[in-house]
């Protein structure tokens, strides 16, 4: 492979993806990680999900809109209210896009869907990444990932207690989820710098922990991390 690239919280952001996709020269020989959140505020997250599914070099993560698209597709009498929770986070479109599809290929999304990974462990430059949507909750029992116990809500869902603890895995976590612009709210120990960062909705590092979440979902910015060397990559959301 030639280059490892992640990208988050795509939010059914089509143009800036496939712009992002031209930016970085993206080719055969390079691998691209999802986070999670494909779908849902955006115009084309089954768009999207269909052409990401069918791509060789690209893998996608478990994100809580892909929770909640399960949850109240599946909920035929929704007598849980997913699909009023669904459609309050922004999932409308991404059921109109459902429903133009053919049984067949409804099947096929929702398929894919639920056997998408939580999380996926890399290795790169001798660090060890922890790809994940939300983020996990430091413990010691974590620190060994091959041992950890987590929860799929954990993984896909959490914040204050990822965001505000003090504690430094032996690996670093790349998650989206919280976007940057609103990441002053939720983290503990943001340097000045980080803080203005978050203003301008780019990545935040800090405690071995790397925010990508650049606000596509809200108009923001679409953001792409190179593994290999960190660097970053932007493109503003148009609408």
């Amino acid at each position: 492979m030639k280059n490892i690239y992640i990208m988050s919280d795509l939010h059914g952001q089509d143009k800036a993806f496939f712009q992002m996709l031209e930016k970085i020269k993206f080719s055969s020989q390079d691998f691209l990680f999802i986070i999670g959140d494909v779908g849902d505020r955006g115009p084309n997250g089954i768009m999207l999900l269909q052409y990401i599914m069918k791509q060789d070099n690209m893998c996608l993560l478990m994100g809580n809109h892909e929770e909640m698209m399960l949850e109240a597709v599946e909920d035929e009498d929704d007598d849980k209210g997913y699909m009023s929770n669904w459609m309050f986070n922004g999932g409308a479109a991404t059921l109109e896009g459902l429903k133009k599809l053919s049984e067949q290929e409804r099947e096929e999304c929702l398929e894919y869907v639920r056997n998408l990974p939580l999380y996926q462990k890399i290795v790169m430059n001798e660090t060890t990444y922890l790809l994940v949507h939300a983020g996990i909750i430091p413990t010691e029992d974590k620190k060994n990932l091959e041992h950890a116990k987590v929860t799929k809500d954990e993984l896909l869902w959490t914040r204050y207690e990822f965001l505000q603890s003090d504690m430094i895995m032996p690996y670093c976590i790349i998650f989206g989820h919280t976007p940057t612009p609103a990441l002053p709210r939720y983290a503990k120990g943001l340097s000045i710098e980080n803080q203005m960062r978050c203003k301008e909705g780019k990545m935040i590092h800090w405690r071995n922990r790397i925010a990508i979440d650049c606000g596509a979902g809200f108009g923001k910015k679409l953001g792409c991390l190179r593994l290999n060397d960190m660097l970053e990559f932007y493109i503003r959301i148009k609408n």
